[in-house]
């Protein structure tokens, strides 16, 4: 009885087999005529019978032949081409097990043609701006060889340039987890004929141009840099983006572990602190920046704006003439100077105000209220020169010729008041111009 099953069993195992294969070789010749969608159809109808075969090599032929009938020979769509890299990769994994190599040379050959292509496609499209294309090209390119990192972390770049935050942040976060650091060694000579340095793809090829063509003399090889902190300090940017503020710290963290000193990573902190309403760690952090860039006017501007909001107009100010001095050309140095000189005026007016309102009986009222009268006077011309200097450098500020000419009128100038009056009317004049052009 024992051997009827077991004859039974090996005959239907036969069939079983047979079938398979019939339909394989059914498929292969639908592949080989082009006829793509046919084989797809094909395959799918005996899918649920090689999934439960035993037979590896089946297996790997099965996932071949898929691969094959998307990638239609290099002409299948972008989409159709990732999922055969799924189906080349099956396909190899089935052969690692089964211990054949009949496949894996033919998908080796394959995957360094989509490789190429998509490297070429990603590097077209990050040049027309295409940011979502050429990313996915790059990780294309990566899935192929997984062995090129570098690819992954175009993606990550491309992705983020291109605003798609939670993509890079992905792509990041899996290079974070492959331990990437983006070290790697250049091979390098200097061309005879052009006295060029050159780049070299791997040490073979510069061997070969410098000991046997002679083409290149002085070869050296170069370690780059880690770009790991950069890479975090990235990552905690996305983070901050996303509003997830104690997420991005903790990467801020991370990356300074790696680089103290970069002022990209102490700057992304301060920013950070200042969401976080800790304006006192926004300034210490500015401070650090500024103790390794001393002449960065926008550090210098923002630790003005952050000690005005703090109350403490008289050092903001200082701050903003400190910038000036660096770069007399800041419209926005300029312009916070003015802005903070004349913050002072409401506190002049309603000292006048109150004078006004309780009457001003004797001599002394009188005096107290010319004096806040000269203080407003004075306020107005420390803060001329500062006005002058943003419409020089913006002649379409409306609000600052406006400004110039209401405090020329209070100084009784009426020289300067026709001079404000006539820029003024020229620039709305533009603008209304300009208005007419664009409806």
């Amino acid at each position: 009885m024992k051997n009827i099953l077991l004859i039974v069993v090996s005959i239907c195992f036969f069939q079983y087999s047979f079938s398979q294969k019939k339909e394989l070789k059914t498929v292969d010749r639908q592949i080989k005529a082009g006829e793509y969608e046919k084989a797809l159809v094909s395959l799918n109808e005996i899918k649920n019978l090689v999934d439960n075969s035993s037979d590896d090599k089946i297996k790997a032929k099965y996932y071949y032949f898929l691969g094959l009938a998307r990638y239609q020979n290099g002409s299948g769509s972008f989409g159709n081409k990732i999922l055969s890299i799924q189906d080349f990769n099956e396909t190899k994994k089935f052969e690692e097990k089964s211990g054949s190599k009949t496949y894996s040379s033919k998908i080796a050959d394959i995957f360094s043609n989509m490789f190429n292509e998509f490297v070429t496609n990603g590097n077209s499209n990050i040049e027309s701006k295409q940011y979502q294309k050429s990313y996915k090209n790059y990780e294309a390119a990566y899935r192929v060889s997984s062995k090129d990192t570098l690819y992954l972390r175009n993606a990550a770049i491309v992705a983020n340039e291109g605003k798609f935050y939670d993509v890079a942040l992905n792509y990041y976060l899996e290079l974070v987890d492959l331990g990437f650091t983006g070290i790697s060694m250049s091979y390098k000579a200097v061309e005879k004929e052009s006295g060029e340095m050159q780049t070299f793809q791997d040490k073979n090829q510069r061997d070969i141009a410098v000991d046997f063509v002679k083409s290149h003399i002085n070869p050296r090889n170069e370690l780059s840099e880690s770009v790991e902190a950069n890479m975090l300090r990235t990552i905690a940017a996305i983070f901050k983006e996303k509003g997830e503020l104690d997420t991005a710290l903790n990467y801020v963290y991370k990356a300074k572990e790696l680089n103290s000193e970069d002022i990209n990573i102490i700057l992304l902190e301060s920013v950070i602190r200042y969401d976080m309403g800790d304006e006192e760690s926004y300034l210490l952090l500015i401070e650090k920046a500024l103790s390794i860039d001393p002449n960065n006017v926008e550090l210098i501007i923002n630790q003005g704006i952050v000690t005005r909001s703090q109350g403490n107009n008289t050092k903001a100010l200082e701050f903003f003439i400190k910038a000036i001095e660096i770069n007399p050309n800041s419209r926005k140095a300029n312009l916070m100077a003015a802005v903070t000189i004349l913050e002072d005026e409401e506190a002049i007016n309603e000292q006048m105000n109150r004078l006004a309102e309780e009457g001003m009986r004797w001599d002394e009222d009188y005096e107290k209220y010319d004096n806040f009268k000269e203080q407003k006077k004075n306020l107005y011309r420390e803060s001329i020169p500062y006005l002058d200097k943003v419409l020089e450098l913006d002649p379409y500020d409306i609000d600052s010729a406006k400004t110039l000419k209401n405090i020329y009128q209070y100084l009784d100038d009426s020289d300067n008041v026709k001079k404000y009056e006539s820029i003024i009317s020229e620039i709305e004049s533009i603008i209304s111009t300009s208005n007419e052009i664009l409806n």
